[in-house]
């Protein structure tokens, strides 16, 4: 899927080879909870022998759609994730300074790619920063209507109060 073959450069520290692929979003697989890749996923970058590893470093682009957490309608971004990753040949230098294990010519990133996406993702998706969300007394969509409903909600602990404050005016 996602390999790189550096044979090329195996064996001539400080050179660098570019690689770019393209995959679909069920080579990735699932994301997270109410969200998925769509179309294609573009990675692109370069691989430098840097003579005690190989560095892997580059850029994702993918489209992602999501459902907002305040008013649920679906939307889509374009996610634009940079990356860079050693990796070794070398399992004890792998242990001791936290770079990837291969084996071989081929380092195969989907793992890699696939982890980054993941991690991106923020925790609460919104279609806008000033999305107003759903009505809690009718549920319509805010962005899209004003639906006229009273939506001061007080709390029944504090009903007492606002009954004195009522009074008062």
């Amino acid at each position: 899927m996602m390999k790189i073959n550096v044979s090329e450069i195996a064996e001539r520290i400080g050179h660098e080879m570019a690689f770019s692929f393209d995959a679909k979003p069920e080579d990735i697989g699932q994301l997270i909870d109410d969200c998925e890749l769509t179309g294609p996923i573009m990675v692109k970058g370069t691989a430098v022998n840097t003579g005690m590893c190989f560095r892997i470093e580059g850029n994702i682009t993918c489209l992602v759609a999501c459902i907002c957490d305040r008013c649920l309608e679906r939307y889509q971004v374009e996610g634009n994730y940079p990356f860079a990753e050693e990796f070794t040949r070398d399992e004890n230098l792998a242990k001791t300074e936290d770079m990837n294990c291969f084996d071989g010519d081929i380092i195969d990133i989907g793992d890699l790619v696939r982890d980054i996406i993941i991690s991106a993702q923020p925790t609460k998706h919104l279609c806008s920063e000033d999305c107003k969300g759903l009505c809690s007394v009718c549920g319509a969509n805010l962005n899209k209507t004003e639906c006229g409903c009273n939506r001061e909600s007080i709390d029944p602990r504090l009903a007492a109060l606002q009954e004195l404050l009522q009074k008062n005016r």
